[in-house]
């Protein structure tokens, strides 16, 4: 599986165009960012998100940069995800790549598109004032554009199994 060297480690970001994803909204507007520490990445997902998405197996446990994460592959790429306790959105190391500023279920976020090559997409979001949430998709046919649909698919999931949602 070829999946991202996380383009969403830590350091600033960058600004970029201003666009909205549509998911469903939050339930609740508490503040999830504490609620982080009691997901495991490797089971944000349940049977049915699993097969929605294609996942292969249960996923590989990827702990790196502040942040803990799981990998999975799917017939057409892989799906990283990566849940930041103490990194806020506004922290995370965006270089690279083209980066655009939005909103995603209520949340502030940014989709960063080819921050390695073509084919690769990640979504993160803020969750809180101090964590967030990423998503790191790729195609293995290099279409970035299929890579950011399996993120915000996969972030839609994610984000419906927060704490305080």
């Amino acid at each position: 599986m070829t999946l991202l060297a996380s383009a969403a480690a830590c350091g600033t970001g960058q600004s970029g165009t201003s666009t909205s994803i549509s998911a469903p909204a939050p339930t609740s507007s508490a503040d999830a960012g504490s609620g982080l520490a009691e997901l495991d990445a490797c089971q944000v997902f349940d049977a049915e998100a699993t097969s929605q998405l294609g996942l292969e197996g249960t996923g590989e446990v990827k702990n790196f940069a502040g942040g803990r994460g799981c990998d999975w592959d799917t017939a057409d790429g892989g799906i990283r995800v990566v849940l930041y306790e103490s990194t806020s959105l506004e922290r995370q190391n965006l270089s690279g790549g083209q980066v655009e500023t939005t909103t995603f279920a209520g949340h502030e976020a940014k989709v960063h598109r080819e921050a390695l090559a073509a084919g690769d997409c990640s979504l993160l979001f803020a969750v809180g004032e101090s964590s967030s949430v990423a998503l790191d998709a790729t195609s293995n046919d290099m279409n970035t554009d299929a890579a950011c649909q399996l993120a915000q698919r996969a972030g839609e999931l994610v984000e419906a199994n927060l704490p305080n949602n």
